[in-house]
C-alpha cells in the first residue's frame, strides 16, 4: 500500500472525511488504479478504528471506484471505458443544453468570468499544477451551468463523471497533445466563450459537442498505449 495523509477533523465524521479524502485521491489518480488499500494499514497511519475505515471503502466500492476482497485487501478499479462512454453521451447532452440556454441572455459580467477562469486553467497548466487545473475546468463548466440558470444539470454531471474525471486527470500528464490533452481543452472553452459573447447558438452546441467528444479520443488512445493497458477494462 502507497504511504499517504489524510488530515482529519476529530469533531467531524470521520467516514465522511476518509470517503472523500480516498475518493479525491483516487479521482485525482494519486491513489493509481490496481493500487492497494489495506483497511489495517490505514487504521493505523491515520490512527483511527477500522470502522469508518470500512464504512468509507464500502461507499467506493458501490462507486465503482475500488473493488475489496473481504477480510483481506480493497484494491482501486480500473477505469471502465464502458461507463466512460455512456456517462460521456450524458454529459454531452446536458452540456449542450446549458450552452444553447446560456446563448440567448449571457452578458459581458458572466463572459469576463469564464475568459478568467480559462485564464486561471493556462497559468496552472504552465507551474504543472494539475490538481488545480482540474478545479479551474470543473469550475469552468459549472459555471456555465449556474450562469445558464441549471444547477441541476451541473449536479448530475458531477454525479454521472467519477470515470470520466480519473481520465481527465490522466490526460493532463500529455499535456502536448493537441487532439485532447488540456491544451486543447483551453482552446475549446475559448471557442465556446467567442461563440457565447457573439450568441451564436447553433456555433456554441456545436462546439460544445466537439469539446465533450475530445474525451472519446483519449480514451482511445489509452486502450491503444501499452502503459495504459493493465488499467482499464
Amino acid at each position: 500500500m502507497v504511504k499517504m495523509k489524510i488530515h482529519l477533523d476529530r469533531k467531524k465524521s470521520l467516514g465522511e472525511q476518509i470517503y472523500f479524502s480516498l475518493r479525491e485521491k483516487i479521482i485525482s489518480t494519486e491513489l493509481y488504479p490496481l493500487t492497494e488499500i489495506s483497511e489495517g494499514e490505514l487504521s493505523k497511519i491515520i490512527k483511527v478504528s477500522r470502522t469508518p475505515i470500512r464504512d468509507a471503502l464500502k461507499k467506493l466500492e458501490n462507486e465503482g471506484l475500488i473493488n475489496t476482497i473481504p477480510q483481506v485487501k480493497s484494491i482501486v478499479s480500473k477505469i471502465n471505458t464502458n461507463q466512460i462512454s455512456e456517462a460521456n453521451k450524458i454529459r454531452s447532452v446536458l452540456e449542450t443544453n446549458v450552452v444553447e440556454q446560456l446563448s440567448s441572455n449571457i452578458n459581458s459580467t458572466q463572459i469576463k468570468k469564464l475568459k478568467q477562469i480559462n485564464l486561471n486553467i493556462l497559468n496552472n497548466l504552465k507551474k504543472k499544477n494539475y490538481r488545480k487545473v482540474f478545479y479551474f475546468d470543473n469550475m469552468f463548466h459549472q459555471t456555465l451551468a449556474v450562469q445558464a440558470k441549471m444547477p441541476i444539470s451541473w449536479q448530475i454531471i458531477s454525479q454521472i463523471n467519477t470515470q470520466i474525471d480519473r481520465v481527465r486527470n490522466i490526460s493532463y500528464l500529455h499535456e502536448d497533445d493537441n487532439t485532447f490533452g488540456p491544451l486543447q481543452a483551453i482552446k475549446d472553452h475559448q471557442e465556446i466563450v467567442k461563440h457565447l459573447s457573439s450568441k451564436n447558438m447553433l456555433k456554441v452546441v456545436q462546439s460544445m459537442k466537439k469539446h465533450i467528444s475530445s474525451l472519446e479520443r483519449y480514451t482511445d488512445f489509452i486502450k491503444k498505449t501499452k502503459k495504459y493497458k493493465d488499467i482499464i477494462n
